[in-house]
């Protein structure tokens, strides 16, 4: 637990010396006035959580990719694997600290645009816990196709192709949240449970769909869990092993 709770905080520190903290609460603070600016309260059960599933989670998938070709290039993972550090160890620090950065920028937006809103006159606050739940894990699916996806890579340019390919399965749901397209079709990939949660948090949820918001994201955190740590386990232990 103490190497866990070091890495975590390493993470942290180095993600706020290369400014992605400084870049993501100034993103945050732009998008916050933009949605209050031009989004009605009532209309705040659509636009955030397909906000959430456009730009915080795309700005994730960039950040695990950054971070892990860096300490590839580094060498900070091939001294990880001979570290007492495990793999598995390492794959969770880089999952709490990413997560933790987009939450921190979810939250400045949505907060942010609802102060804006409540000052201008009426705003409508949302479920903080189905909100919560909705965006880590929104964030840990990201975090984990990044880190699937990025150990296959040397150089981020190779990535970015690649990456979107998975970011229109990863956000074309926000279709339905819109309401652009509301076909049962789009439920079907990985992103579009946790952001089912993130709609809970405006609106009261059916049964159906908050057994399948539960349900259905814990399935993926499993699978892609599964995904993230064979991969990296080929491509990155494996290989320098």
């Amino acid at each position: 637990m103490n190497r866990l709770m070091q890495a975590i905080k390493t993470d942290a520190k180095v993600q706020f010396r290369n400014n992605l903290y400084h870049v993501g609460i100034i993103i945050s603070v732009l998008i916050a006035a933009v949605v209050a600016g031009l989004v009605a309260p009532s209309q705040m059960v659509n636009v955030i959580p397909a906000m959430i599933l456009l730009i915080i989670g795309g700005t994730t998938m960039l950040y695990v990719a950054g971070m892990v070709i860096f300490e590839k290039d580094e060498g900070t993972i091939a001294a990880t694997i001979v570290s007492p550090l495990k793999p598995s160890e390492y794959l969770i620090a880089k999952i709490a600290s990413l997560v933790g950065l987009a939450t921190l920028e979810s939250l400045i937006s949505i907060y942010g645009a609802i102060l804006v809103q409540q000052l201008m006159g009426s705003a409508i606050y949302p479920n903080f816990i189905w909100l919560m739940v909705g965006i880590l894990a929104i964030g840990v699916m990201y975090t984990l196709v990044g880190m699937a996806m990025v150990v296959r890579f040397k150089r981020i340019t190779d990535f970015l192709i690649p990456m979107a390919a998975f970011s229109i399965i990863m956000q074309i749901p926000f279709l339905y949240f819109w309401g652009v397209f509301e076909h049962s079709a789009l439920l079907i990939a990985p992103t579009s449970a946790p952001t089912m949660l993130i709609a809970g948090a405006f609106r009261p949820l059916e049964l159906w769909e908050q057994l399948y918001a539960i349900g259905y994201s814990a399935i993926w955190l499993i699978g892609l869990a599964w995904w993230a740590r064979g991969a990296f386990q080929k491509h990155i232990i494996e290989k320098m092993g």
